[in-house]
């Protein structure tokens, strides 16, 4: 998932395009006049969860207009998108869109509503992957891992949150890009996937690194690489898988986006309160703890992006024959 171009803001170059707005400018303007909701496909606790729930506190800081994040999971996310797609476009609903967006499509084939259904705001962050093992277990580098795995082909096993899920299809294209082959255990959500890596069950887990790096900051899991081109700047002492040999590049990533024909005043608001909140030291500071970093595209660029991740991710189900339960 190779996010091309990116522009990264910084508060100066905020300030001269004039994207930073008061509290009081903001809250004079005849729109929001209620509660904004940013609907988040999944359960509490995932990275789009976090990072939207960051964004909508400082938007409510900074202009005194309410957000509210509502969690619509189930179905791998298809659940959360249908329901926003399909939300009246009046300008307050938002929908918290990741990686798992582009490859619904090709897991379920047929959908009741199209990518075109809703319309792209902004990116606002993306996040490598981590390879991760239980700390104190057969394999401590990403060499011994592939290694381990073409000797015994099938018999390393690797959970994900349920077949189709973000991190099963990133974990498919981790085995073809290493030319090996690994054992699905499908859980029921990132939670018990997570549990199950820590507890033994399974030997392996690809996990967004927001998700995985507190586990690696414990102790109890060890990182063997990070699926991004360079090192992630929250977490440099982890190696590229690419580094060691293998070209595993891929990224997660995080944006908004409004169902088609939302207002033209609520596609502006949304873009400079979010732009606003991303320009303060603090979320930035927040935003690349966990391991994510803030990169924003907008207008042609992100649907540029996410029709290119749509056929790539295609290619890679087909090649995979993943159908969802």
């Amino acid at each position: 998932m190779n996010i091309q171009p990116v522009v990264r803001y910084a508060v100066p170059v905020l300030v001269a395009l004039g994207l930073t707005q008061s509290s009081n400018s903001q809250a004079q303007s005849g729109y929001p006049e209620r509660p904004i909701r940013i609907v988040v496909p999944f359960v509490p606790g995932g990275v789009s969860d976090v990072i939207a729930r960051q964004i909508g506190q400082k938007i409510t800081e900074q202009t005194g207009k309410a957000i509210v994040v509502e969690n619509r999971g189930g179905a791998g996310g298809r659940i959360g998108y249908e329901h926003g797609a399909k939300a009246s476009p009046d300008g307050y609903t938002v929908v918290a869109t990741d990686a798992t967006y582009t490859m619904l499509p090709g897991i379920y084939g047929k959908l009741n509503w199209e990518h075109t259904d809703l319309t792209s705001v902004l990116l606002v962050a993306q996040m490598p992957f981590v390879i991760a093992v239980k700390s104190g277990g057969p394999y401590s580098t990403l060499e011994q891992l592939v290694k381990g795995a073409r000797e015994t082909p099938g018999r390393i096993t690797y959970g994900s949150s349920g077949n189709g899920a973000v991190n099963h299809l990133v974990t498919e294209l981790f085995m073809r890009s290493a030319g090996i082959t690994l054992q699905h255990v499908p859980y029921k959500g990132m939670g018990d996937a997570v549990l199950g890596l820590l507890s033994g069950q399974v030997e392996l887990l690809v996990a967004a690194l927001p998700t995985g790096i507190p586990h690696v900051k414990s102790g109890k899991m060890t990182a063997l690489a990070v699926s991004s081109a360079n090192r992630a700047s929250g977490a440099s002492q982890i190696p590229t898988a690419r580094e060691q040999g293998t070209d595993f590049v891929t990224n997660n990533w995080v944006g908004f986006t409004l169902p088609k024909g939302s207002p033209p005043e609520a596609y502006t608001w949304m873009r400079k309160a979010t732009l606003a909140a991303l320009a303060t030291p603090e979320l930035r500071g927040r935003i690349a703890s966990m391991g994510a970093e803030m990169t924003i595209l907008e207008g042609e660029p992100f649907d540029k992006m996410i029709r290119d991740e749509t056929a790539r991710w295609s290619g890679v189900i087909k090649a995979a024959g993943i159908r969802a339960d």
